[in-house]
């Protein structure tokens, strides 16, 4: 499999992500990068794969994708991907073709393959997700993931495979269901940007002003236990003066607003354009001259805090606790990640629940 086609498996919605899984997934595909023969393979997945021979001998849910998706599902949501049932059903919107190839709902785990094709232009390609629109409509709420599986540039057709968790303490009870996508990005471009001119002479305290109200933050608690001291340490936080922006364009809808101590940290604040349409993010690191980065000292309670602004930017401040004692011989770059407005559109198909729904103990 080649380094491109791994980098899109690696292009994945997230929505309410639920730690477990995510952990699980990030293992699976860091541990599928390492491989450089065409078919993934580890040894730990001896039992998966004798699953594998029996059960393709009596489906072909998965018979549109190659194998080293099909290994890939196997890998990371094993028992759901061997009771994957053919669905095959077309929604058309937009210009966009959209397939449900197969699904499956096992108890409580959802998982549905599908596929994305342009029939009319070139808004799909390598870098194409889902924008956390995709979703199997139950009444009930879930955590799901979405993983670009392949993509194919003479047919410009991308795949996908849309894994669900739901909170239910029975079956599910419906005689139909649905599955649904509404947008999706492409044509991400992914960008690092040498940001240490901007580290001019002493970097000193500069004019703060209370966190807005908090879209998110990042960072890295002790333990769970921590999680609400931290909540209160970031509402407490006080952020560059978006009053006093620099206004500096570093990327396409990314512009460096503010860089300056505040109570000892060194915080450095970027504005993302438009992110509910582009998904416009990234992150900084911070090194000294002998190599030190200060992203990996320690694990910082936290690491940023963002919030809205107008037009649907979002401002984000990076803040380093620790950083080197001379920050005139430190390197600040940025990895920025953006996109154009996401292709809005409604693809849907709807199927008997029955076609899809596992038995308990089946």
């Amino acid at each position: 499999m080649t380094e491109q086609k791994l980098r899109a498996l690696m292009q994945r919605d997230v929505v309410e992500p639920s730690e477990e899984f995510d952990e699980r997934i990030a293992l699976q595909l860091k541990n599928l990068t390492r491989k450089k023969e065409p078919k993934m393979k580890r040894n730990a997945s001896i039992i998966v794969a004798v699953a594998l021979v029996l059960v393709l001998g009596m489906s072909t849910a998965l018979a549109a994708f190659n194998d080293d998706v099909n290994q890939l599902l196997y890998q990371i949501w094993p028992q759901a991907a061997m009771a994957l049932r053919p669905v095959n059903l077309v929604s058309e919107s937009q210009g966009i073709r959209m397939e449900v190839v197969s699904a499956v709902l096992n108890e409580t785990e959802s998982l549905v393959t599908l596929t994305m094709q342009d029939l009319e232009d070139d808004r799909i390609d390598e870098t194409t997700d889902l924008f956390d629109s995709a979703i199997l409509q139950l009444p009930y709420d879930g955590a799901g993931t979405v993983i670009q599986t392949d993509y194919d540039p003479e047919t410009k057709t991308a795949s996908f495979a849309v894994h669900m968790d739901f909170n239910m303490d029975h079956p599910a009870e419906s005689d139909k269901v649905s599955f649904r996508v509404s947008r999706f990005l492409s044509h991400k471009r992914e960008q690092t940007v040498d940001l240490t001119p901007y580290i001019v002479g002493t970097i000193e305290e500069a004019d703060s002003m209370p966190v807005p109200a908090i879209r998110g933050w990042g960072g890295s608690p002790a333990s769970k236990d921590d999680h609400q001291t931290v909540t209160d340490k970031v509402s407490r936080l006080r952020v560059l003066n978006t009053q006093r922006s620099l206004e500096i364009p570093i990327a396409d809808g990314v512009t460096l607003t503010g860089i300056g101590m505040i109570d000892g940290a060194f915080h450095v604040q970027i504005r993302y354009s438009d992110v509910l349409h582009t998904d416009n993010h990234g992150f900084l690191t911070l090194t000294s001259h002998d190599g030190k980065s200060y992203m990996d000292a320690g694990l910082p309670e936290i690491g940023s805090v963002s919030w809205f602004g107008e037009n649907h930017d979002s401002w984000e401040e990076y803040i380093f606790e620790q950083y080197p004692d001379n920050l005139s011989d430190a390197t600040l770059q940025g990895t920025f990640t953006t996109a154009s407005p996401a292709t809005e559109g409604d693809w849907y198909v709807t199927f008997p629940l029955s076609l899809i729904q596992t038995q308990k103990n089946q």
